[in-house]
């Protein structure tokens, strides 16, 4: 035989394996089939010899056609079934998201008000320092003071002014009414 009988011969193969497929089209099943078949399905999504049988010979069917529609069905079933599953994980990773989101921003605002809490801690405690200092300065100041004044009564020479060294005093001037609490820090 040659190239061209081998050709010949299966293309003619074919043609008939065609034509023996052709009268065994495809029937679509009735509702009454479909029904049956799903409520199995539902039963069991997996189908047995003995039940395969029994399905087939209730519906009229080949036992193969029956267990290529479970097949079928099954695969329909895990494909819907990743298709939610998908969509239950997206929703979940968007509430997740949003949620992280949120305590990135309440996080972000924890941490301006500690700065700013320490800023104002700082604020309070250069003032007490200050305060304590004049405090000091005011009791030194004082016995400077009645000794300053006894001076100044005896000499004349520093008149109205209360302290004897006027650049000290603005220097170390501290006003009750700049607390921190009055301005507004705390």
């Amino acid at each position: 035989m040659s190239n061209t009988e081998t050709n010949t011969v299966d293309e003619d193969d074919a043609c008939e394996s065609y034509k023996t497929r052709e009268t065994t089209k495809k029937r679509k099943l009735t509702p009454i089939q479909l029904r049956l078949l799903e409520e199995s399905f539902e039963e069991d999504k997996r189908l047995e010899p003995d039940r395969k049988l029994w399905l087939a010979e209730k519906l009229g069917l080949q036992p193969s056609q029956v267990a290529i529609w479970f097949q079928n069905r099954r695969a329909r079933f895990k494909t819907r079934q990743l298709e939610l599953d998908c969509d239950s994980l997206k929703a979940s990773y968007a509430k997740l998201k949003t949620d992280r989101d949120i305590l990135v921003r309440r996080n972000q605002a924890l941490k301006d008000k500690v700065a700013l809490l320490k800023e104002e801690l700082k604020i309070q405690e250069k003032l007490e320092t200050q305060s304590m200092e004049t405090e000091k300065l005011g009791e030194e100041g004082s016995s400077v003071k009645s000794d300053n004044t006894q001076y100044s009564e005896e000499e004349g020479v520093l008149g109205n002014n209360q302290y004897s060294f006027p650049e000290l005093a603005a220097l170390f001037y501290y006003d009750p009414a700049l607390s921190a609490s009055n301005l507004g820090l705390l």
